[in-house]
């Protein structure tokens, strides 16, 4: 695997795994969120705490899908799948506007997926297992 090619996939992974961190940060601040509000009481009914309950599920839901994204993109990248580089440069349009650390393993990321590296990666056939 090209050098390009190589850190292109380890940026993908890298993203991923923030990505699910924080949908991990996410299930701990609605665990600590629902303890201090707790399910009876009058601030239990508010509807600010329902909306924000759901928009935290929303958010982990999320946060959780667009990680196995790109590590599914790394994935299909390491066997040199025509899909895998199809998901590892979308993911790395996504990443781009993500500051502050997204632009930088998105444009590293494309880098490696769309130059000469890239090219040469994925016109040799997928690689089994």
């Amino acid at each position: 695997m090209p050098n390009k090619v190589r850190t292109a996939r380890l940026c993908l992974i890298v993203a991923g795994g923030l990505k699910i961190a924080t949908a991990g940060l996410f299930l701990f601040i609605l665990a600590v969120g629902s303890v201090f509000v707790g399910g009876s009481g009058e601030r239990s009914g508010l509807l600010g705490n329902a909306l924000l309950g759901a928009l935290g599920i929303v958010l982990l839901l999320a946060s959780a899908a667009a990680g196995a994204f790109d590590l599914l993109a790394a994935s299909g990248v390491r066997r040199r799948t025509a899909w895998g580089r199809a998901l590892g440069v979308i993911a790395g349009v996504l990443l781009v506007p993500l500051f502050p650390v997204g632009p930088v393993l998105g444009l590293f990321a494309l880098t490696g997926l769309l130059g000469a590296d890239g090219r040469e990666w994925f016109s040799a056939g997928p690689v089994s297992a």
